[in-house]
């Protein structure tokens, strides 16, 4: 918890100021309830985590964020073999298992199997991965700084946020991927390719 106790709002303001200039900029996101459940909370609350003093936590909020975001991005895919939607007896033909059960390793390799994922998306999901495992499976060495991988941590999360939403803002008007579309058409009147406006 907050270790200034004479001043906790200075350490909050501190800590929030700390966090803020590791998250990448996401200028907004779809009030999609799978996305805001499941990827945009998390990510705040790994952010309110650090501010109020919880490192930790916040390394386990933001490795959350990266194992949704490849559920995320999976499902937005819609892959299909022979035309066939990959559905849950298919994944475990192909892959020995359902894509939701697999561990985070796997399920970034096979998105980088289907899916158009740069080396910067690849090293976010290694790295994120790799500092949840040696926080939440291992002791805590008391040599590490905790709060730099806190922050690190967020930086990778909110990396492969901003990245998979891939949102453009031209001329006032809000541009989506396709993918990002289809995923959220639910909540969205499109005009044109890549446009949209609420409903």
């Amino acid at each position: 918890m907050i270790e200034n106790r004479n001043d906790p709002l200075e350490a909050v303001r501190s800590r929030y100021k700390d966090i803020m200039e590791s998250v990448s900029y996401l200028p907004l996101a779809p009030m999609h309830d799978t996305i805001m459940r499941h990827i945009i909370d998390p990510l705040n609350e790994a952010i309110q985590c650090y501010t109020l003093g919880m490192p930790i936590a916040c390394i386990a909020q933001a490795g959350l964020v990266g194992e949704m975001v490849a559920l995320w991005r999976f499902r937005m895919l819609e892959p299909k073999l022979d035309g066939r939607p990959l559905d849950e007896e298919l994944q475990k033909l192909l892959m020995g298992r359902e894509f939701d059960k697999l561990g985070q390793q796997e399920r970034v390799r096979v998105l980088r199997a289907l899916d158009t994922i740069d080396e910067e998306l690849v090293k976010a999901f290694g790295q994120l991965r790799s500092l949840r495992r040696q926080y939440l499976h291992f002791m805590v060495d008391p040599q590490q700084n905790v709060d730099k991988d806190a922050c690190d941590a967020v930086g990778y999360a909110s990396t492969l946020v901003v990245k998979t939403l891939n949102i453009t803002i031209v001329d006032g008007i809000v541009k989506f991927p396709s993918k990002v579309m289809q995923y959220i058409q639910d909540i969205l009147t499109t005009e044109g390719d890549g446009h949209s406006t609420g409903k």
